[in-house]
């Protein structure tokens, strides 16, 4: 069971990551699908889009320690949840990785993101960096700091979980350092509300691994 990471962020999360090696038939047989996810998982054209989308079904069941057959199911705004047994998930994936941050407390707003340290990432900064962000990057001009700002803004896109948003515009990382521990604050703003969130990285294998949950 390629599970490569785990940590319990604080008591209510708890976060995983899975190297995906197995075939779509291994992941499969670990898995109790019905015939509606099955046609799901048909539809996929491409090979290792299976595995992911299968890879985080087998993570969510080592995290939760259940034989119970559970079922994703999903809010208004796409947002993922578990009902048997209850809990609030978020989900990522990149080419070989599954991330899953996962809650029994149904109502904390949280998010996860995986992210490849790339140096394609420096073309697309504009995308998604606003001025205050771009001027505290441009002070080291460090690749895998423009990946961890990247990879925290979907966190936070995720925690939110609202339809509209842009990571540029609505989406703020304030300014941290990447050898620091200590807190990183974030928040999610629109025209009707302006939500905070607590921030955390981890670099794992050449990933950065952010997790973004209510600062409460």
């Amino acid at each position: 069971m390629p599970l490569v990471y785990h940590e319990w962020i604080n008591d209510n999360l708890q976060l995983a990551l899975w190297h995906i090696t197995e075939s779509p038939e291994e992941l499969c047989a670990q898995l109790f699908l019905n015939k509606e996810e099955f046609d799901t998982l048909d539809s996929f054209k491409s090979k290792s889009r299976k595995k992911q989308w299968l890879s985080y079904r087998a993570l969510i069941r080592h995290m939760v320690e259940t034989d119970f057959i559970f079922r994703i199911h999903y809010d208004e705004h796409k947002k993922p949840y578990l009902v048997n047994p209850p809990r609030s998930i978020s989900i990522s994936h990149c080419s070989s990785y599954s991330a899953v941050l996962i809650s029994r407390n149904l109502e904390i707003q949280h998010g996860v993101d995986v992210e490849p340290v790339d140096p394609k990432i420096l073309k697309v900064l504009n995308k998604f960096l606003n001025v205050n962000e771009e001027k505290e990057w441009e002070k080291d001009k460090n690749m895998t700091k423009a990946v961890a700002y990247w990879s925290m803004k979907e966190a936070l896109f995720k925690a939110n979980g609202k339809k509209g948003l842009t990571l540029k515009e609505n989406v703020s990382v304030l300014p941290f350092d990447m050898s620091s521990k200590a807190k990183i604050q974030g928040f999610v703003k629109s025209n009707d509300y302006t939500n905070h969130y607590q921030l955390h990285f981890r670099q794992f294998n050449g990933l950065i691994i952010a997790i973004a949950f209510e600062d409460v």
